[in-house]
């Protein structure tokens, strides 16, 4: 039942051209990679990708890897079209995502090389010990219901040497900030000019709030269910695991919605870039990186 809610809320989200989330700000997305790989590299995932690629010498070419919660695959397919990836098994709750999905893979002529699935992975027939060469989660599994089990799956599953790979949202679960995190990012938006508040049609809020537990559930059953658990549930399973810790006090949380207003690479943006590398330097974050491998 609850798998088909997921499904169905996933299958009404719109995207937007405002640039709303830290996502949508190649900006924001070159510090990342920064933070990640010590270069500012473009483009969603260079940065892992480069730690990837020197780990293995340079030589990438996996035959066969997983995703589960891809959405439309987009960055799947990004790894295909790289030549990282032969072949990816692709699974998804939402069917109009899948159809997305299906219809650019044919328009980009990588049909043949992706294959959907509208379904529980770990339920499937997929799911066998030591049949991949990658696991690659990005930004789902913090909507696993119970990460360690998406974590100990994960490593069953892959061949020896084979990697897990996860760029994700691993802070507090259903998004319920700690009272320290609040007075930081409350702090910083206390300090910024009124215009930032200014939509077109409305003020935006001034201040982040906790959200209503309740609400949280209600409106998306998987968001940040169990988040919290992701990194715990790595180190007791993978030994050496490269664990980075990206930040995102600042730019995922408190500039919701605000960023809109924010211009990219202003002086306003980088020093708050600079406050959020800061803050996670102290042990606060939000976002991880993770590489993992099966010995």
């Amino acid at each position: 039942m609850k798998e088909r809610e997921i499904g169905e809320f996933w299958d009404k989200q719109k995207s937007t051209e405002l640039r709303l989330r830290w996502w949508q700000s190649p900006h924001i997305i070159r510090h990342y990679n920064y933070r990640i790989c010590g270069e500012y590299l473009d483009g969603w995932n260079e940065g892992p990708l480069k730690i990837l690629y020197n780990k293995m010498d340079g030589n990438i070419s996996f035959e066969r890897a997983v995703s589960v919660g891809c959405g439309t695959a987009k960055k799947e397919m990004d790894l295909i079209e790289k030549g990282f990836v032969k072949k990816f098994v692709c699974y998804e709750l939402s069917e109009q995502r899948i159809k997305e999905g299906e219809k650019l893979a044919f328009e980009k002529g990588i049909s043949e090389a992706i294959e959907f699935h509208c379904g529980n992975f770990f339920e499937s027939n997929d799911n066998v010990e030591e049949s991949f060469d990658l696991v690659f989660w990005d930004n789902s599994i913090h909507h696993m219901l119970d990460t360690k089990k998406a974590v100990y799956n994960s490593k069953r599953i892959l061949k020896r040497g084979g990697f897990f790979f996860c760029n994700d949202y691993v802070g507090k679960n259903r998004f319920q900030w700690s009272d320290l995190e609040l007075a930081i990012m409350n702090g910083v938006r206390l300090s910024l000019p009124d215009e930032v508040f200014t939509a077109e049609d409305r003020q935006l809020r001034r201040y982040v709030v906790r959200q209503s537990l309740t609400r949280m559930i209600e409106t998306d059953y998987s968001e940040a269910a169990d988040s919290e658990n992701i990194i715990p549930a790595v180190r007791e399973f993978f030994e050496k695991a490269l664990i980075i810790n990206t930040g995102g006090v600042i730019y995922h949380t408190c500039l919701n919605d605000i960023l809109q207003n924010i211009p990219e690479n202003s002086d306003l943006l980088n020093y708050l870039l600079q406050m959020d590398d800061e803050i996670a330097d102290h042990g606060f974050g939000q976002y991880a990186f993770i590489l993992a491998q099966k010995q």
